[in-house]
């Protein structure tokens, strides 16, 4: 039965699509295909925009399968059936509501195709990994994802601070992080860079190379990982830390 992970925040331009295509490339890594030579791994997109799905069609060479399910709700409830050991979900951002809409009962996700589709996801999912951003503009549409969301639900999700540029000084981080543990959310010790070679549409992170850059970029995805719980990719940090 597959884990379903899936990526979420309201707000659009966090590195949803980076986080799913690179998860999944480190998990198909340290995970090894199935008996048979096939991925045991896939990445779907939920996001009608297909950004994951644009990036993973130019990989020089998949890791992963790549799965369309943004014109699936009929069978969302099918994912676990299918045959990998991990699928990270890519998805949309939603229109924001206002507290009063919330308190009158209204669905934070939206009653549209797409709201009916986050639902179905979310149903599935063993964890929900939220990325943020150190700016104050991500702040809220993160906490609404998760007060009004994710805890209704009853899902365990880890929040991940994504996309800082260090040159923009550690105190934007420890910013966002004193935040998200106001709330008493769970957050990643791990922070991902900014790394112009992210930004590369025809490589995922275990196609690096191993320069000095490369290696420090391909290194926050695999810390990442394991503390979300991935086994095996402790032994596949310690090679990137040695430069193999």
């Amino acid at each position: 039965m597959a884990k379903i992970h899936v990526v979420a925040n309201r707000k659009g331009g966090v590195g949803k699509s980076l986080i799913s295509l690179n998860l999944g490339a480190v998990c198909a890594d340290v995970a090894g295909p199935r008996g048979d030579g096939s991925p045991s791994v896939a990445v779907a997109s939920a996001d009608p925009q297909g950004t994951s799905l644009w990036r993973a069609a130019r990989l020089v060479d998949q890791p992963f399968d790549v799965l369309d399910i943004s014109g699936d709700l009929e069978n969302i409830q099918l994912l676990k059936k299918l045959p990998y050991s991990h699928i990270f979900v890519d998805t949309p951002g939603w229109a924001e509501i206002t507290p009063e809409q919330y308190e009158a009962g209204e669905d934070p996700l939206g009653d549209d195709r797409y709201g009916r589709l986050l639902t179905a996801l979310l149903e599935q999912a063993n964890d929900v990994i939220v990325p943020i951003l150190t700016e104050p503009d991500s702040f809220e549409p993160t906490w609404q994802t998760i007060e009004w969301v994710l805890k209704p639900r009853g899902l365990s999700y880890q929040v991940v601070i994504n996309n800082w540029p260090p040159a923009e000084g550690q105190a934007y981080v420890d910013g966002t992080r004193a935040f998200c543990e106001s709330h008493g959310w769970p957050v990643a010790r791990t922070v991902i860079r900014r790394y112009r070679v992210h930004t590369n549409a025809t490589r995922v992170v275990t196609q690096y190379n191993n320069n000095r850059v490369e290696l420090q970029a391909r290194e926050d995805f695999y810390r990442f990982a394991l503390e979300h719980g991935l086994r095996g990719a402790s032994g596949r940090l310690d090679e990137i830390e040695a430069g193999v």
